[in-house]
């Protein structure tokens, strides 16, 4: 049976995107690759205006990289969790050996000013690092904006995950650090780690070379690469970047908020978002029956996710990037709503 992944990435690929990375790879030291990843680092910076930047790695790869090029030992820095990928870049920060302080709170972010407050209690903070797409519970962080202005009045710099958000989840405000990737909403295969600068990488201890931002920036302009990269990653982000611009940002932004805003209207569970911080790109639903739901999807052709952590077998999560078209939502939609009571 062939299966139509409508998880939270990685996500079904385009056939274009597909048909471009069946190729043979090309020799990263060529004038062919710079001009290959020239173009895509152009069509990247269409995407978002800040320097952009790919090393061959997943999202968890670049939130890494994000917290290794900013944080050094022994800075305080703040975090803000409010499901499994917001601890687990506390963890991240941890692991460089950052004193990390966690505000954390349940389904929700909390509002700029309690983050504020509470910065400004602790002392000199060096980073606040946030979840844009909380992918565990579909919960998107809605005050990028506000975080960076905080983060700009008490002296410290902000660091973004925005894995599971970025490009179907617009960011309209100039953010120090974004960390993302190539396998979800950019619908490409995973493999490819992307970062958006807005500042310079510094820090006083190394960082491990295949992180080392500034490698990889010294081959911006140039077309080269510190590093052998994942070449047919970029020939299918290559075309999914096609894709996306082709038919405009703002159009490809309004697709998915018009496939999560059908999920959320016809799905028969409770949902665990409410209101402006529902994902644009990950609908999560409570259920009592989620390995019954996913094994009987699955049976039907479709792939979606159950819940992370505490809320393993308690949620079910349907992520709308990718290749899914409204046929595939219905589809899903009338199985899940035969196991509402």
């Amino acid at each position: 049976m062939v299966f139509k992944l409508l998880t939270p990435g990685p996500v079904q690929l385009p056939r274009e995107v597909v048909k471009a990375i069946a190729k043979q790879p090309i020799f990263h030291r060529s004038e062919e690759f710079k001009e290959l990843l020239t173009n895509i680092l152009e069509k990247l910076s269409k995407i978002y205006d800040a320097t952009p930047v790919i090393a061959p790695g997943t999202g968890t790869l670049a939130v890494d990289m994000a917290i290794y090029n900013f944080i050094d030992p022994g800075d305080v820095v703040v975090a803000i969790i409010h499901g499994e990928f917001g601890s687990r870049m506390a963890q991240s920060a941890e692991s460089r050996g950052a004193k990390v302080y966690r505000i954390e709170t349940k389904i929700y972010p909390p509002p700029p000013d309690a983050v504020e407050d509470y910065i400004r209690k602790i002392g000199k903070v060096k980073a606040i690092i946030v979840v844009h797409n909380e992918t565990s519970i579909g919960v998107t962080n809605r005050y990028l904006d506000k975080l960076q202005r905080t983060a700009e009045n008490v002296g410290a710099i902000l660091i973004v995950d925005s894995v599971s958000a970025l490009p179907a989840e617009p960011i309209n405000c100039k953010i120090d650090v974004i960390a993302t990737a190539t396998h979800k909403a950019f619908m490409a295969p995973p493999g490819g780690s992307i970062l958006y600068l807005n500042i310079t990488p510094k820090t006083e201890i190394p960082v491990p070379p295949s992180m080392d931002l500034k490698k990889f920036l010294g081959g911006i302009g140039k077309g080269d690469v510190p590093y052998t990269p994942p070449i047919n990653v970029l020939y299918g982000l290559n075309a999914s970047l096609d894709i996306i611009l082709g038919m405009s940002l703002s159009t490809y932004q309004q697709l998915h908020r018009e496939k999560i805003e059908f999920l959320y209207k016809s799905v028969k569970l409770k949902p665990v978002a409410e209101g402006i911080h529902r994902s644009c790109t990950v609908a999560a639903f409570y259920t009592n029956k989620a390995s019954e739901i996913i094994k009987t999807l699955k049976s039907r052709g479709y792939i979606i996710a159950g819940g992370l952590g505490e809320l393993k077998g308690r949620i079910i999560r349907v992520g709308v990037m990718g290749d899914i078209s409204m046929e595939d939502l219905e589809n899903v939609v009338n199985v899940v709503n035969t196991f509402v009571d």
